[in-house]
């Protein structure tokens, strides 16, 4: 059963352009692991984010089974990913992730 994680992201405006960057080569790494069906970024329309001095951003990523999310969350690309937030002071406002279920 696939899985899906949805990750939301705010950084403050003065640093959206590097967070840019960092999520355009986290996407270039990620869209060709093993296991990876899909792995992209959004712009949250949710809100005036841009009057409140802050970007955000939701991160979609979907997964062929819970070995492939583990193998990803396990990888240096997702530690060098981490240090990059954590160097622009992201906030992380949540991480969900979410089981594909079957009715048949």
């Amino acid at each position: 059963m696939s899985v899906a994680k949805v990750v939301r992201l705010r950084v403050d405006v003065d640093k959206v352009a590097d967070l840019e960057v960092v999520l355009r080569r986290a996407r270039e790494q990620f869209q060709n692991e093993p296991g990876t069906m899909l792995w992209d970024v959004f712009d949250s329309e949710q809100g005036d984010h841009r009057a409140l001095g802050a970007g955000e951003r939701i991160l979609i990523e979907v997964f062929s089974n819970e070995a492939a999310v583990r193998d990803h969350d396990e990888s240096a690309a997702v530690a060098q990913l981490i240090a990059d937030f954590e160097n622009l002071g992201l906030d992380v406002l949540s991480v969900d992730q979410l089981s594909q279920t079957s009715f048949f």
